[in-house]
């Protein structure tokens, strides 16, 4: 899969739902922090591939700026 074909898939939406579902994992004190780490990769590989153009990137942008906010808090509260 292209990076286009990968922009037609995931929608800002998407990923604005996926940093609802990163905070729920940070707030499971059962996660790891291997699990917490490679979520936000995903999310933030995620994010590169959204089409600037299309309807909520804005809010992608907003949802992105939270999730690295909440892997920062993570890593702080966790002590790593």
């Amino acid at each position: 899969m292209n990076r286009q074909d990968l922009g037609q898939v995931l929608t800002p939406t998407s990923l604005v739902s996926e940093v609802r579902e990163f905070r729920a994992a940070i707030a499971n004190p059962r996660r790891s922090a291997d699990e917490i780490r490679h979520a936000y990769g995903l999310i933030v590989n995620h994010a590169h591939n959204l089409n600037p153009h299309a309807p909520g990137f804005e809010w992608a942008g907003v949802a992105l700026k939270e999730a690295a906010c909440l892997w920062l808090d993570s890593k702080a509260f966790r002590g790593h």
